[in-house]
């Protein structure tokens, strides 16, 4: 694991029914002048705090639970890169064959510019699924931030009025989050303003952004999460750009959708110089089964920085998403995040 990464702990939350000992409902508080600060440590926790609710579509307080919490200090400005990777089990005995898991990622005080990050997959009775989520913090004052990765669940395709307790997922305990040590004024995250578009096989969806990155940077990593959706079902394919049309509509098909992501940076030069071609970072290829029905299709890859005669530091990043086969595919552009961190 990268020295980027400070620590790790997890935060015990009592839920319904079960009691918590104190010492297990308070966050750890660290620091990144910790003496553990090059180490990333898996989350221990009590099991009784790893059950996530997955109730009928219908407003309850207890179907959110914290998983996971990081306290530290901060000055105006500071960068921070936050990431989690929660490991979604649906045990054998659940009532229902799927279950919606779905995972946000936040830190307080609320930032400019990207301030959340989330992902959400449907999990099959007895089987397990990974979701990841992250953006680069900053911070918007001087003073303590929390940031907090919230686990919650649905039951998707309801057979009955009302809800069952007994529809749970489990934080598998390989689940962990991230907080790392400053990082430099040039590491970001990246989202896109866009609409959400249908796409057919053959078709895609490209962000294009130019960065810059500082001129004592060797390497860097991209990363880029974008939430999809196959139309194999009508709900699930509308959100907040969509004027809650659900784009899916007259195109549902249970044959799934292929999806390939490419990630490429360009480093750019001065005029009338070159230096080298666009390199690719990313090329991922994954399918979204039809039960599975929306997923967060991810890659990240690291890029070398060329400091050559010439060489600008400043690079065009490409991220597209394509359809190569099955049904009709939507990405989700409100919830697109790029991200550029130092490696």
């Amino acid at each position: 694991m990268s020295a980027l990464f400070a620590m790790l702990v997890g935060l015990s939350v009592a839920l319904p029914g079960h009691a918590a000992a104190d010492d297990d409902t308070l966050p750890v508080w660290v620091s990144a002048a910790s003496p553990d600060a090059g180490r990333s440590h898996l989350d221990r926790t009590a099991d009784r705090t790893r059950t996530v609710p997955a109730y009928l579509p219908t407003y309850r307080r207890d179907r959110v639970v914290p998983v996971f919490s990081v306290r530290f200090r901060a000055s105006a400005g500071e960068r921070r890169y936050v990431a989690t990777k929660v490991v979604a089990e649906q045990g054998r005995t659940t009532p229902d064959q799927l279950l919606l898991a779905s995972l946000s990622l936040t830190c307080t005080p609320t930032a400019a510019g990207v301030r959340t990050a989330g992902a959400s997959r449907n999990v099959m009775r007895g089987h397990a699924t990974g979701l990841v989520a992250r953006f680069v913090y900053v911070a918007p004052t001087t003073g303590d931030v929390v940031c907090r990765a919230w686990a919650s669940g649905l039951r998707p395709r309801p057979t009955s009025s009302g809800y069952q307790s007994a529809n749970t997922w489990q934080v598998g305990r390989t689940s962990r989050l991230w907080v790392s040590a400053v990082v430099p004024w040039w590491n970001r995250s990246v989202s896109t303003s866009r609409r959400s578009r249908v796409l057919r096989a053959g078709e895609g969806l490209s962000v294009r952004r130019v960065v810059g990155v500082g001129s004592e940077a060797t390497t860097f990593e991209v990363a880029a999460d974008h939430k999809v959706t196959t139309c194999s079902a009508v709900g699930g394919s509308r959100d907040s750009s969509t004027a809650g049309r659900e784009l899916c509509s007259g195109r549902v098909s249970r044959s799934g959708s292929g999806v390939r992501l490419v990630v490429r940076a360009l480093q750019e030069a001065r005029r009338g110089a070159r230096c080298g071609v666009a390199r690719t970072v990313v090329d991922h290829l994954s399918w979204v089964a039809a039960d599975v029905h929306h997923s967060t299709v991810s890659g990240a890859g690291r890029v070398r920085v060329s400091h050559a005669s010439g060489c600008l530091p400043t690079f065009v990043i490409t991220s597209r998403i394509g359809h190569r086969r099955g049904a009709d595919l939507v990405v989700h552009a409100p919830s697109y995040r790029g991200t550029i961190v130092s490696r």
